[in-house]
């Protein structure tokens, strides 16, 4: 199933509309579906070569490019490979001199690491041939680090020659909730938390059956590929694996400063930032600041890759129930004792989602400086307070959220302490805007008290789901 990925396919169509020499980067996390997205926007395309780069030696991958570049002849037999990547790339480049060309290199990292002259070959040609070519040359990498810094960053041999460039990012709760179909808003933001919105992990998925049922059938158990996923993306991106779990571990236990990781696990400062940078850089974590503050000292840490999230957590308390097979058991328990409490954090940043969404239609009219959360003290009651969504708009404007995901419906309680906090954030808002979140509805007093204030907005999960 595809679903989503309309604004990159937008930006692929446009560049193949200019019918000019493009350069095109497209990189993100393994299994966040580059390559389908690829194959999507080159399946109407009349002249495509595409080429998969395979981790194996130089001259694996050219005997592999030069079938891409040579195809067959016309008793279906390969010809015999170039003998140089020049040669078969001089070909195609050649070739794109009268024809519209789109020619893809999948996983273009394993090909720079076989060949570490590629991107300097390629960079020659580009400067040759930009003038006079139709090709649509698409580099396309899973290796963050290296997309980044060694086709992107100012020291690579290619800096300057991309035309465009795509960071594919995980789906949102919402074109998650369309893989999850025939799901519920309830079970989708539930499944949605549990494994995020990376496609391959939401194909695991059953969204007609429960969430205890996927998490016994689907998530838990040895032999699952959700259960081994994380250790094994850890093991396919980093030389120690046993110190970036330890990091996670330390931060799905609560601690979201670098002072307090380095206390927890024995590591030196120098180390646990190194750590934590990777793990940023690998989608893994993310740092985050409360919304308006500039204070470095304030910014905290948190995993925000919920499968990540969810088995050093939920599945880590499990683990010995897990080993004996007893998956059924770990998933009664999860779902009895912490699936609500894990969700409502998790249900902050999808109604984080559904604001940015807002905003991006229109819905809300206010074009956002900042979106995120804000915490801090409250002089008042000499306590720290946070306040889950908060944005800060482009002409003064704040829009604060606050997001109950329970079985009884919101009261006016939530609102008015939402109301109070919504001060400490930005006591000089040009306008303040407030939103409340539930899982379970509003109260009718909530209800008056809101149509009262004047502005404030309840929205409930099956609204921001469409249902």
């Amino acid at each position: 199933m595809f679903v989503g990925r309309s604004q990159e396919l937008a930006v692929l169509e446009e560049a193949y509309a200019m019918d000019s020499f493009q350069m095109v980067v497209v990189y993100g996390r393994r299994r966040v579906g580059k390559s389908t997205l690829l194959r999507r926007f080159t399946d109407n395309k009349p002249d495509v070569r595409f080429f998969q780069a395979r981790e194996t030696s130089a001259s694996e991958n050219l005997r592999a490019l030069s079938a891409v570049v040579l195809g067959q002849d016309e008793n279906g037999q390969t010809p015999p490979a170039y003998p140089t990547f020049e040669a078969a790339l001089e070909n195609m480049f050649s070739y794109a001199d009268d024809h519209r060309l789109v020619f893809v290199i999948d996983e273009y990292p394993y090909l720079a690491q076989s060949y570490p002259g590629i991107s300097s070959l390629l960079q020659n040609l580009i400067d040759r041939c930009k003038n006079s070519s139709h090709m649509m040359l698409v580099l396309c990498g899973s290796s963050m680090s290296f997309m980044e810094h060694r086709v992107l960053g100012s020291k690579s041999p290619l800096y300057g020659r991309r035309t465009a460039q795509l960071k594919v990012k995980p789906f949102d709760a919402f074109d998650s909730a369309a893989m999850l179909a025939p799901a519920d808003a309830v079970r989708s933001v539930e499944l949605y938390s549990l494994v995020g919105g990376v496609p391959l992990y939401l194909e695991q998925l059953d969204g007609s059956r429960s969430t205890e049922w996927n998490l016994a059938n689907r998530i838990l158990g040895l032999s699952r590929y959700l259960y081994a996923e994380p250790e094994n993306y850890l093991s396919q991106e980093v030389r120690t694996p046993a110190l970036y779990n330890a990091v996670i571990s330390s931060l799905a236990h609560g601690c979201t400063r670098p002072v307090d990781i380095k206390n927890d696990i024995g590591l030196s400062s120098s180390a646990v930032a190194g750590y934590l940078k990777s793990l940023e850089e690998l989608g893994v974590i993310e740092r985050i600041a409360p919304v308006g503050d500039a204070n470095r000292k304030h910014a905290r840490y948190r995993i925000c890759d919920c499968l990540f999230l969810a088995h050093f957590s939920l599945a880590a308390r499990h683990a010995e129930l897990v080993e004996r097979g007893m998956e059924r058991q770990a998933a009664e328990r999860i779902v009895q004792r912490d699936l609500s409490t894990y969700v409502g954090h998790i249900f902050e940043d999808v109604s984080r989602q559904w604001l940015l969404r807002q905003m991006t239609s229109g819905d809300v009219p206010v074009l956002p400086l900042e979106v995120g959360r804000w915490w801090g003290t409250d002089p008042r009651r000499h306590e720290t307070v946070d306040v889950d969504v908060a944005a800060i708009g482009l002409d003064g404007e704040l829009v604060a959220g606050e997001c109950k995901w329970e079985a009884k419906p919101a009261g006016s309680d939530v609102l008015g302490t939402l109301a109070s906090r919504a001060e400490l954030v930005r006591k000089d808002a040009s306008r303040t805007i407030l939103y409340l979140f539930s899982k379970s509805g509003f109260t009718d007093e909530c209800k008056a008290d809101a149509l009262r204030r004047g502005n404030v907005r309840l929205v409930t999960a099956d609204e921001m789901f469409g249902r």
